[in-house]
C-alpha cells in the first residue's frame, strides 16, 4: 500500500509534463492547419488528445502502450469515417481490416509522426537545459515562419512561453520534492497559497503585456527588409505620388504597409500598423464622418479603379465652389446644414476635399492656395469633390508639392435629418418601385452562393429593408473579430467577401464594409462603398482647462482613416450604416415631432430593437456561449466534488486491477482523514504508530476521544483482523469521519477568531 501511496505522490509532474507538451504541440498543429485537409488536422488532434489522456492513466506501461494502439486506430477509423474518407462495407475482419490498410495509409504517417515526436519529448525533455533548448527551437522556428511567410504566429508564440514557463515551474517543484521531501511536505499543506503565488506572477506578465501601448518596431524585421532590398532602384514596386506636366513621376520607396487614407482599392485586405500622424482638425458643431470618395464596382478582389468606373464631373475654377448642384434632396428628410472648417496638418496630397455627409458649398481659406492652387471637381451622384492640381502653378511654385493641396477651407455640409421610425416601416414597394433601376446593384458573375444564402438566413426575421439591414449590421459586428493583422492563411476562396464571413472570420473596417455592401445588394437593397476618416477625438475637458486656446476642434490623425456602408432607400436618400467593431456611424435622426437628437446609429438602433426583449436575446453569441462554458464548468467542479469519495476509490481500484473490499475502504478512509486532520495541527510524527498519535490527540482535544476511539478500533478490526468488514461497520467509518471532520473545522474557526481579538 505505500509503494502505491508514493507512486500516486510523484504522477502529478508527469500529469503537468503532459499537459504542457500538449498545449505546444497544438500550436504547431493551429499552424499546420491551412496546409493540411481538414481529416489530417482532425486525425493528428485526436491522435494526440487520446495519447496524451491514456498517459495519464495509472497502469503498467506495457498496457499503455497496448490501450494507446487500440485507442488511436479506432479514432482513425472514426475521424476518417466522419470525413466520408473511409466507407466501410463488409465484415469486420476481413474486408472491413482490408480496405481501412488501403484508405488510411495516405493519413496515418501524420498522426504516427506526431505520436512519436510527443512520446520522444515527453521521455527526452527531463531535465531543465533541455527543456530551455527544446523552448528555443520553438520559438525560433516560429519567429522565422511569422518573419518570412505571411502567417501571423504571435499568439502561438505566447502559448508556447505561457506552456515553457509553467513546465519550468513544474520542473522545479519537482526537483524541490525530490531534494527536500520533508519541505515538499510542508509546501503540501498550503497548496492554495502556492497556487496564488504563481497564478499572481503569471498575471503580472499577462497584465504587463497586454497592456505595453501599441508601437511601431524601432528596426524592421528581415522579411520586410529583404523585400525592400532595392529601394526604388530595385525589384520592390515603387508607389507614384505625382507627375509633372513633363511627364515625369516621383516615387517614394516602399515601406510596411501602415493606416491611411487608401489610393487604391482594387485588391483589399491584407495587414497593417497603426499610424497616428495627424491629418486635420475640423471645427464643427455637429460630430460626422468625414466623407471622402466612394465606389461602385465591386471585382471580387476590391473595388473597381476610379478612372474604370467613370464620373460625371462638374469643373469648378476659383477658391469657391458656391452652391454645389446635385441629386434632388430626399423629399422625406430634413436637411440641416452645418459648417466645418478644416485645417491639413500634414503637407500630403489627397484626391479630394473633405466633409461631412454630402457638402453643399465649399470655400479655400488660405491665400496661398487662393493664388497656386488647383481645380475643383465635383461628381454630385457620388457627392465627391476631387482636386486636380494645376500643373502650371506646380512648375512656378517655389513651395513644397504639399503645399499645392488646399491647407484650410470651409465646408457647408448638407445632413439629413432622417424620421427613423417611419423609415423602419417602410416597405420594398414603397423605397423600390419596380420602374426605376439601379447602378448600385452591381453584382459580378460568380458572386459565391452561400453569401446570398447567409444575408438572406441573417435578414429573414425583418419585415422591411430598413430593419433588415439592422440586423445585418448587428450580425457582422457580434460575429466577427476585429484586428489590423488577420490571418490570411486562413483564406481559401478567391472572392474577398467570402473569404472573409466564411473562412478568415478577422479583420478591419474594408473587410466588414465591403461585406455589408454586397450582402446588401444581395438582398436588392442599393447600396455603396465610402471610405474617408472617423471623427476623430476632441481634448478632454481637464486639457482644454489648461489650455483654452486649443479650442474644441476634433483631431484626426492616420489611424482614423476608415470605411464604411452608405444604402440608399428610396424618398430617404443614403444613410450610413456601421458593420464594423467599436466604431458608430453619427447620423441626425427626426424624433418625436419637431425635436431632434445626435445619435449613433449602432446605439440607437440596439436600444430600440431591445425594447421588450429579454436579457439572454439582447446577449451577443460569444456571450452566451461563454456564459454556457462557464456554467458547465462551475456544474462539472460540484459533480466532481460531490464525486469525490467515489473517485477516490475509483483510482486505487484501477491501481489495484480489481474491486476494494470493504475492509480496504476503511484503511484508505482513515489515512485520507488523517492527512486532512494534519492541515488542522494533528500532527503525526514518523515514528508513531496511529494508536500512539491518537492517544496524544485525545489529551490536546478531550472533546474528540469518542470519535477518535471508534475510528481507531474500526481502523484496527479493517487492517488486522481475519473476520470480514461488514457494510454496516463500513456506514460507521463513514459518518464518523464526517463527524471529525465537523468538529476539528469549528474547532479551527474558534481559534482563528480568538487570533484576531
Amino acid at each position: 500500500m505505500k509503494q502505491s501511496h508514493d507512486r500516486s505522490l510523484f504522477s502529478w509532474y508527469r500529469l503537468f509534463s503532459v499537459l504542457w507538451l500538449l498545449v505546444i504541440a497544438m500550436q504547431w498543429i493551429d499552424y499546420t492547419e491551412p496546409l493540411w485537409f481538414d481529416e489530417t488536422t482532425a486525425l493528428v488532434t485526436v491522435t494526440l488528445l487520446s495519447v496524451a489522456a491514456i498517459d495519464l492513466l495509472p497502469l503498467r506501461a506495457t498496457w499503455r502502450w497496448i490501450i494507446k494502439a487500440i485507442v488511436v486506430m479506432a479514432g482513425w477509423r472514426i475521424v476518417l469515417i466522419a470525413y466520408d474518407v473511409y466507407l466501410p462495407s463488409g465484415r469486420l475482419v476481413p474486408d472491413q481490416l482490408y480496405g481501412m490498410a488501403q484508405q488510411f495509409t495516405p493519413y496515418i504517417w501524420f498522426s504516427l509522426a506526431a505520436w512519436v515526436f510527443f512520446e520522444l519529448a515527453l521521455e527526452l525533455l527531463n531535465g531543465k537545459k533541455r527543456i530551455l533548448l527544446f523552448l528555443a527551437g520553438d520559438l525560433i522556428a516560429f519567429a522565422i515562419l511569422d518573419s518570412f511567410t505571411s502567417y501571423y504566429l504571435w499568439q502561438n508564440v505566447a502559448w508556447t512561453v505561457f506552456a515553457g514557463l509553467g513546465w519550468l515551474a513544474s520542473l522545479h517543484f519537482r526537483s524541490f520534492q525530490l531534494k527536500y521531501p520533508h519541505g515538499w511536505n510542508r509546501l503540501r499543506h498550503q497548496p492554495l497559497r502556492i497556487a496564488a503565488n504563481i497564478v499572481a506572477i503569471f498575471a503580472c506578465v499577462l497584465l504587463i503585456g497586454v497592456s505595453m501601448p501599441s508601437v511601431s518596431p524601432v528596426l524592421t524585421d528581415p522579411y520586410t527588409a529583404w523585400k525592400n532590398r532595392g529601394g526604388p532602384g530595385g525589384n520592390a514596386a515603387a508607389t507614384p505620388v505625382s507627375s509633372t506636366d513633363s511627364g515625369s513621376v516621383m516615387i517614394i520607396a516602399p515601406q510596411e504597409v501602415i493606416s491611411g487614407y487608401s489610393r487604391d482599392d482594387k485588391e483589399l485586405g491584407g495587414g497593417f500598423e497603426f499610424s497616428y500622424g495627424p491629418v486635420m482638425t475640423v471645427d464643427t458643431s455637429v460630430r460626422s464622418y468625414w466623407r471622402g470618395e466612394t465606389r461602385r464596382n465591386y471585382t471580387g478582389k476590391g473595388w473597381m479603379d476610379l478612372s474604370e468606373e467613370g464620373r460625371e464631373f462638374n469643373r469648378i475654377q476659383g477658391v469657391s465652389t458656391g452652391e454645389l448642384p446635385g441629386e434632388e434632396i430626399p423629399p422625406k428628410v430634413e436637411i440641416m446644414q452645418v459648417e466645418q472648417t478644416i485645417t491639413m496638418q500634414n503637407e500630403e496630397i489627397y484626391p479630394v476635399l473633405f466633409g461631412g455627409y454630402t457638402m453643399g458649398s465649399v470655400e479655400l481659406l488660405d491665400e496661398e492656395e487662393q493664388q497656386t492652387g488647383g481645380t475643383m471637381m465635383w461628381a454630385p451622384k457620388e457627392a465627391e469633390l476631387h482636386w486636380e492640381m494645376n500643373h502650371q502653378a506646380l512648375t512656378r511654385s517655389s513651395q513644397p508639392i504639399g503645399r499645392l493641396y488646399p491647407k484650410k477651407y470651409k465646408v457647408v455640409a448638407n445632413i439629413p435629418v432622417i424620421p427613423l421610425e417611419e423609415l423602419r416601416e417602410a416597405s420594398f414597394e414603397t423605397l423600390y418601385p419596380a420602374d426605376k433601376e439601379n447602378a448600385y446593384l452591381q453584382i459580378p458573375s460568380g458572386f459565391p452562393d452561400r453569401v446570398r444564402e447567409l444575408a438572406l438566413q441573417v435578414t429573414a426575421e425583418g419585415t422591411t429593408p430598413y430593419r433588415k439591414m439592422e440586423l445585418l449590421q448587428d450580425y457582422l459586428r457580434q460575429n466577427y473579430e476585429y484586428t489590423n493583422q488577420p490571418d490570411l492563411s486562413l483564406k481559401k476562396s478567391e472572392d474577398f467577401v467570402d473569404s472573409f464571413l466564411f473562412e478568415i472570420k478577422q479583420g478591419y473596417c474594408d473587410y466588414y464594409s465591403t461585406a455589408m455592401v454586397m450582402m446588401a445588394r444581395s438582398l436588392g437593397i442599393p447600396a455603396r462603398w465610402v471610405k474617408g476618416y472617423s471623427p476623430g477625438t476632441q481634448p478632454n475637458p481637464e486639457y482644454m482647462q489648461r489650455f483654452p486656446e486649443t479650442g474644441m476642434d476634433y483631431r484626426v490623425n492616420n489611424a482614423d482613416a476608415h470605411s464604411w456602408t452608405e444604402l440608399y432607400f428610396g424618398d430617404y436618400g443614403w444613410v450610413p450604416f456601421e458593420a464594423t467593431p467599436g466604431f458608430s456611424a453619427p447620423v441626425l435622426y427626426k424624433q418625436d415631432g419637431s425635436v431632434m437628437t445626435l445619435a449613433d446609429s449602432s446605439d440607437l438602433d440596439g436600444a430600440s430593437r431591445d425594447n421588450g426583449k429579454g436579457m439572454l436575446e439582447s446577449m451577443s453569441p460569444e456571450t452566451i456561449r461563454n456564459l454556457i462554458i462557464i456554467c458547465i464548468a462551475v456544474i462539472l467542479l460540484w459533480a466532481v466534488y460531490q464525486l469525490r469519495s467515489v473517485l477516490y476509490f475509483a483510482f486505487f481500484r484501477l491501481r489495484l486491477g480489481r474491486p476494494l473490499t470493504l475492509g480496504e475502504k476503511a484503511v484508505l478512509q482513515t489515512q485520507h482523514l488523517i492527512r486532512r486532520l494534519r492541515r488542522r495541527g494533528f500532527n503525526r510524527s514518523g515514528d508513531e504508530t496511529l494508536r500512539e498519535s491518537v492517544d496524544r490527540w485525545k489529551e490536546k482535544q478531550p472533546e474528540l476521544a469518542a470519535t477518535l476511539d471508534t475510528l481507531l478500533s474500526e481502523f484496527e478490526r479493517a487492517s488486522y483482523s481475519p473476520e470480514s468488514f461488514s457494510p454496516q461497520q463500513w456506514r460507521i467509518v463513514r459518518e464518523q469521519s464526517r463527524k471529525l471532520m465537523r468538529m476539528t473545522r469549528k474547532r479551527k474557526k474558534r481559534e482563528r477568531y480568538a487570533v484576531m481579538r
